[in-house]
């Protein structure tokens, strides 16, 4: 299949053409160009290149449109003309995406995608690559020649490991409120003695501390109130998660590094936030290799040539460089804002 490079660039990347999830409406068209449909609302928007969809969101009273994600609609393979974009790139395009033939390439690359099918996928069954946060479905049943049973039937991203702990431990939701909203007036010993009782088993840790933060963000969604407060405690179980090893150091950098970028679009103020400048040093002190020994990529079709180990660490730059792209206005050390600027002009050639 001369398309399958496209499809393991996106599910290894999280990107279609090195865009996607931090990238603005004009940027996407500017890699795509202008041939697509779209559907505009006050706060929504997405645009559809036929085999890809992406979407964006904005705040009320803003013009920035922030991206919310993209999926590949491999379903559509047999019923629609793929964009010259594509084709130029990667060659001309089958009519279905077989699963098998695309794991078997993931698995040659050393990327094992891990099924996270639940009761609500009754015809599909769902995967998910932790790296890209990418989740595929897999249909199960074919329909009138246009796909079969066991063909990919979509590819979308953000999944992140947030969301995918919720589909094992959503029943526990309330218990989970109820224990954070008790939490929240506690001082900081007895805070750490609640964790300390509540430990699940290892295996179930990282999944365990992913859904405290996880319906935290609801609840500062959600209340007008308090917000505040929530916010306090979700920077704490950050550090504490790191403290506690239950996050590296990258993960604690990149999810401080959104977190405080949502905090501060919703207007939220909390004094003990750090700087933009703590936030981007963080993130830029997590990436394992240096800059001129991260693995870049003249051509998305040269994918094959990186082993696992320049894959993992060039992919780790490129997540670490976006969370720290939020805070570059905010950065007052001169010399920083010029080290992120660098990662940003190579981010599209980071995998």
């Amino acid at each position: 299949m001369a398309d399958l490079d496209f499809f393991v660039d996106v599910v290894v990347s999280g990107a279609v053409l090195g865009v996607g999830l931090t990238d603005s409406p004009g940027e996407v068209a500017r890699t795509l160009g202008g041939d697509f449909a779209e559907d505009r609302g006050r706060a929504v928007m997405r645009r559809d290149y036929g085999l890809v969809e992406f979407s964006w969101a904005r705040h009320p009273g803003s013009d920035s449109w922030q991206a919310t994600g993209f999926i590949v609609q491999a379903h559509r393979l047999a019923s629609i003309t793929v964009i010259e974009a594509f084709v130029d790139r990667y060659g001309p395009f089958g009519r279905q995406l077989p699963f098998m033939r695309l794991t078997a390439e993931l698995d040659r690359l050393g990327y094992h995608l891990r099924e996270i099918t639940d009761q609500a996928d009754a015809d599909y069954r769902r995967y998910w690559l932790a790296e890209s946060r990418i989740s595929l479905l897999v249909a199960i049943t074919g329909y009138l020649g246009l796909f079969d049973a066991g063909d990919v039937w979509s590819i979308s991203a953000p999944h992140p490991p947030e969301r995918v702990a919720a589909r094992r431990l959503g029943g526990q939701r309330q218990a989970v409120k109820d224990g954070l909203a008790h939490l929240l007036q506690l001082d900081e010993h007895l805070r750490r003695q609640w964790l300390d009782r509540r430990q699940p088993a290892p295996r179930e840790r990282a999944n365990w501390w992913l859904y405290l933060l996880l319906v935290i963000d609801q609840q500062l969604r959600d209340l007008s109130g308090r917000r505040t407060d929530w916010a306090e405690l979700k920077l704490w179980l950050l550090r504490q998660g790191q403290a506690r090893a239950v996050f590296n150091e990258a993960d604690s950098a990149e999810k401080l590094a959104y977190f405080a970028a949502d905090l501060r679009r919703s207007g939220v103020e909390l004094a003990a936030l750090p700087s933009a400048d703590d936030i981007v040093r963080a993130c830029l002190d997590a990436i394992p290799v240096g800059l001129h020994e991260v693995a870049t990529l003249a051509d998305r079709r040269d994918l094959g040539g990186l082993d696992r180990t320049q894959m993992r660490h060039s992919r780790q730059a490129k997540n670490l460089v976006s969370a720290a792209q939020w805070h570059l206005d905010g950065v007052q050390d001169t010399h920083l804002a010029a080290q992120v600027r660098e990662l940003i002009d190579i981010k599209p050639r980071l995998v």
